[in-house]
């Protein structure tokens, strides 16, 4: 809310601006005065300060985005760094059908797009609005994650199996069957075992109880060697798990 002022008068008479029949009304004897709370005339804004910003994501990121600043008011990039969608600062946006008033938030994405070249892109685009709330840019990062994806399949291919696992091989091997029965837990409930608490390792070894790996001889002796813990702690960890479990379940055990 503005309210005008009459300029050189002490007692700052406040008159309607839009009672034309005043006496007192001339704008050249007039200013605005912005009360607490209200919207500025015009808010402030640079682009480049932007620029500034944009730059900093570009060399950071260099040479795997492509940083794309536009000025929504010329609807043209303002600048662009590491270019390799072939586009140049001065070319238009093509951004016209896209109105930021009926977008909510100003952040967009991540989302997939693609180089000129096939390569697949990860993107995000921001809208810079001035103090007044009034969309002024966008800024469009895209991350080239080809290399990413080339790396993922090469570090896939070192771990991937091509056959099942032969039964018959580690029927009988008790220190496998105990490590598999491990690895199963953790990876079924996405824990690793550094990141095992003590509440963690109690349900592990309710978990191995269950599943009979302490009625095999010397089970104590591997269990306690895969969790890198001693003998006693291992029986201290399987008594509190039964202690837990009830005596129903202990009894059926035995």
């Amino acid at each position: 809310m503005q309210v005008f002022q009459r300029l050189g008068n002490q007692s700052a008479l406040t008159i309607d601006p839009f009672d034309k029949s005043s006496e007192q009304y001339k704008l050249s004897d007039m200013k605005v005065i912005q009360l607490p709370g209200a919207k500025p005339l015009s808010g402030g804004y640079s682009i480049t300060v932007v620029e500034a910003i944009a730059e900093t994501i570009a060399r950071l990121l260099h040479p795997h985005a492509e940083v794309v600043l536009h000025d929504l008011a010329t609807g043209k990039i303002a600048k662009i760094w590491n270019p390799f969608s072939a586009r140049r600062p001065g070319e238009t946006s093509d951004v016209d059908d896209i109105d930021p008033e009926l977008v909510e938030g100003n952040v967009i994405g991540p989302y997939e797009k693609a180089s000129p070249k096939g390569a697949r892109l990860k993107s995000i685009s921001t809208i810079i609005r001035d103090e007044a709330a009034i969309a002024r840019a966008l800024l469009c990062i895209n991350l080239d994650v080809s290399q990413f994806d080339a790396a993922a399949k090469l570090l896939q291919s070192f771990v991937a199996t091509s056959e099942d696992r032969p039964d018959w091989l580690f029927r009988q091997d008790i220190r496998e069957q105990i490590n598999l029965q491990i690895a199963d837990y953790l990876k079924r409930h996405n824990l690793t075992m550094q990141s095992l608490d003590q509440a963690g390792r109690v349900e592990l070894i309710a978990f191995l109880d269950e599943s009979g790996a302490f009625q095999t001889r010397r089970a104590v002796d591997h269990i306690a060697a895969a969790l890198d813990l001693s003998r006693t702690t291992v029986y201290v960890l399987l008594r509190q798990a039964r202690e837990s479990a009830g005596p129903a379940k202990t009894r059926k055990r035995k």
